[in-house]
């Protein structure tokens, strides 16, 4: 075997995992890190630190890290057996932090989301469906002002509320999914503010408890491709609905999903909505005859008065 050839698998063996740091971890990353294991029990569930003290030395599942300096900037661990409390003060300096997902464990311990001490500038991801979060706290969103995809879906809040000056910190938004969260409160026609979310593409807010109107002008001049308002049930006998004018301003619009609510009136003329593949705005009360671009989707069942004058 000629020299060349063995130095390159010398190389081969010798280089470092995917997963694993050529310097040891940042000592604050570190720390931060272990304490998040012990409290969320991903120590035992994913072994954290049952290999190696280091989060970055390759023998963590789900931690990646930058290789040059250290810094833990991604930790997938959905669907890890994960439960108990993300605290905040360890979380705090993790300020490298890109990606977050703890999916579809038990994380929560039902207290309300972690209200940070110090932001996470480099936060772009954050995944929280399926926990135990019981509350999103006022200035929670501001810690995170690179944030562009935020889920936390299917956990059993009382009563949840996101308000704009919070939320509106986070300008980058692409992604926003709160479905089944008990959120009971006026919809949230800010969202719809392309001056505040030029790039929201995705708004998921189905089966909650919200109610009154989604004005004309919601998401005029954006990007919204999908948006999903479906099945509110407020428990007051409040009711999303109003006319669905809204949707011919929302000139990318792809999916719209508004059925089980209590929209009416005149089904808008939206021929001229050249992306829209699908729409399901079925259990309503409107009429008229139905206005689409030819090879839409459309489900307009239990809305009687469909396909009559109004």
């Amino acid at each position: 075997m000629s020299t060349p050839v063995v130095f390159l698998l010398v190389l081969l063996v010798g280089a470092p995992s995917s997963g694993a740091a050529a310097v040891p971890t940042n000592a604050d990353d570190a720390a931060a890190m272990q304490s998040i294991a012990s409290s969320t029990g991903a120590a035992k569930s994913l072994g954290w630190g049952a290999r190696s003290p280091d989060p970055c030395g390759g023998t963590w599942p789900g931690v990646r890290c930058d290789a040059t300096t250290g810094r833990v900037v991604a930790i997938n661990a959905s669907r890890g057996g994960l439960s108990g409390a993300l605290p905040p003060g360890d979380l705090s300096l993790l300020t490298s932090l890109v990606e977050l997902d703890l999916s579809f464990n038990e994380v929560g311990g039902r207290f309300e989301l972690p209200r940070l001490r110090k932001p996470l500038p480099a936060l772009r991801t954050l995944d929280l469906r399926s926990n135990r979060f019981l509350d999103i706290p006022d200035g929670f969103f501001s810690a995170f002002p690179a944030l562009e995809t935020f889920a936390i879906d299917d956990n059993d809040m009382a009563d949840p509320t996101v308000l704009q000056d919070d939320v509106a910190t986070c300008s980058h938004l692409r992604s926003f999914s709160a479905n089944n969260v008990s959120m009971n409160d006026m919809f949230p026609n800010f969202f719809g503010n392309a001056s505040l979310f030029p790039d929201l593409e995705s708004l998921s807010l189905a089966g909650n408890q919200l109610f009154g109107v989604i004005r004309p002008d919601f998401g005029k001049n954006g990007k919204i491709k999908f948006l999903d308002v479906s099945a509110q049930h407020s428990s007051d006998g409040g009711k999303l609905g109003g006319i669905l004018k809204f949707i011919t301003g929302m000139e990318n619009l792809v999916v719209l999903r508004v059925d089980h609510n209590s929209f009416f009136g005149q089904l808008p003329d939206a021929t001229h909505l050249a992306n829209l593949r699908r729409v399901d705005a079925a259990a309503n009360d409107l009429c008229g005859i139905p206005k689409f671009p030819p090879g839409t989707d459309v489900d307009l069942d239990g809305n009687p008065k469909v396909g009559k004058e109004c």
